[in-house]
């Protein structure tokens, strides 16, 4: 059975200044089901590295350890408020912010899978 599903594309922006960003992840949340999934690039990325080249190495990787964390964090939180609450606590999430890493526009989609949702965005 389909489901309507949540998801937003993770972003790398270390100099906003400049505007230029990287996709490097996507948060899924099925607020019905109670889920949140998420899935990171690794934090050695050399498209990042490579397109960024002003930039220490370090700083993508603590930006991406601090985001997998609150990340995780919210996944817990969502397993326990399914429904409304949860569709509430992922548009929380991924509201716009100032940051290296924040969400882009959140976006619908009715899936069977949402795990194999998650995995065709990031391949994408």
């Amino acid at each position: 059975m389909r489901t309507l599903s949540l998801y937003a594309i993770v972003r790398f922006m270390p100099f906003a200044e400049t505007q230029e960003f990287a996709n490097v992840g996507v948060v899924l949340c099925a607020p019905d089901q109670g889920k949140l999934i998420f899935k990171l690039a690794r934090k050695r990325f050399a498209r990042v590295n490579n397109f960024f080249d002003d930039l220490d190495g370090k700083l993508y990787a603590q930006a991406l350890t601090v985001i997998e964390q609150e990340l995780k964090r919210v996944e817990a939180y969502v397993a326990k408020y399914p429904g409304e609450k949860a569709a509430l606590i992922f548009d929380e999430l991924t509201r716009h912010r100032e940051g290296v890493v924040y969400f882009g526009n959140t976006r619908p989609a009715l899936v069977d899978t949402p795990a194999a949702k998650l995995e065709q965005l990031f391949e994408h």
